[in-house]
């Protein structure tokens, strides 16, 4: 599937493209006269995508339905990129979800997804286009969240994932620094981009409803962030100052607070989530 108006001067390759955060990040590098390659689910919104992106003016895009988790999903991605004859400068690994709730009321097969699908890819792509970025000197953003500084009672996998990303991001920006490619991490507040989301957001009431975020609010911010090279990106001042103050919390105090305010999760009956529900949520 593409659209070859002009042949654009800079790829960027994002992975949960079609939906949420990943959505209006495609659409910010559009507007800005670089070329996508996106890649999501085989479903409804992959179609969404397409008619949003044709609808921007001289888009050049290329879009893929892949399910990121899948064997040998990477290789059929750069197999692809190949075959599209597109060099990629830039890199924003985006696709993820997450889940809020006891520990022990997810289903493990959720909690294997979202290992795989918030780190493993993340890993797996970063590494294997290494190659690429190092000869055009380009760049990188992943997706993290204001979350993976402040380790939640009630969301622990989900913050553990993140808090991954974070760390892993500001190493490697150290080590990527020798060759010129940036690594830039993304780290906003609650973005509302899925029905999961918004029952989590409403699970804060009024509190929650202050730091919320539309996809759209943030892409901007986000992509000039990439393009400059800045480490973290943190949308909102509100957001900047509530992790600037968790910094200067004690611990014990800390971890008190945070289980207060997530602990409506505790109410909230196990759910067992089936494979192709996980399939429709991303960042």
């Amino acid at each position: 599937m593409r659209n070859p108006p002009r042949q654009p001067v800079e790829w960027v390759l994002i992975t949960g493209a079609t939906h949420g955060i990943g959505l209006a990040l495609a659409k910010e590098c559009l507007r800005q006269g670089m070329g996508v390659a996106a890649v999501g689910l085989s479903d409804a919104n992959l179609s969404g995508a397409r008619e949003t992106f044709s609808a921007i003016p001289n888009a050049a895009y290329r879009l893929l339905g892949q399910d990121l988790i899948e064997t040998g999903a990477i290789d059929r991605v750069l197999a692809w990129l190949e075959a599209e004859s597109i060099t990629v400068n830039y890199l924003i690994n985006n696709a993820g979800f997450g889940r809020g709730g006891l520990f022990e009321n997810t289903d493990w097969g959720e909690y294997r997804t979202m290992l795989m699908l918030n780190n493993q890819v993340m890993v797996e792509l970063t590494y294997r286009l290494l190659p690429h970025l190092r000869a055009c000197r380009g760049g990188i953003l992943n997706i993290s969240s204001m979350e993976a500084t402040l380790p939640l009672p009630y969301k622990t996998v989900y913050t553990g994932t993140k808090a991954f990303v974070y760390n892993f991001s500001l190493a490697l920006r150290e080590e990527f620094r020798h060759y010129g490619v940036s690594v830039s991490v993304l780290c906003p507040g609650p973005v509302i981009t899925n029905a999961d989301g918004l029952r989590r957001l409403e699970a804060q009431g009024r509190r929650g409803r202050l730091l919320v975020a539309m996809p759209d609010d943030i892409a901007p911010q986000a992509i000039r962030g990439m393009l400059t090279g800045k480490a973290v990106i943190v949308p909102g001042w509100l957001i900047r100052a509530l992790i600037a103050t968790s910094y200067v919390t004690p611990r014990p105090l800390r971890m008190r607070i945070l289980e207060k305010l997530f602990s409506r999760y505790r109410d909230e009956p196990a759910t067992v989530v089936s494979p192709s529900a996980l399939k429709n949520v991303s960042n």
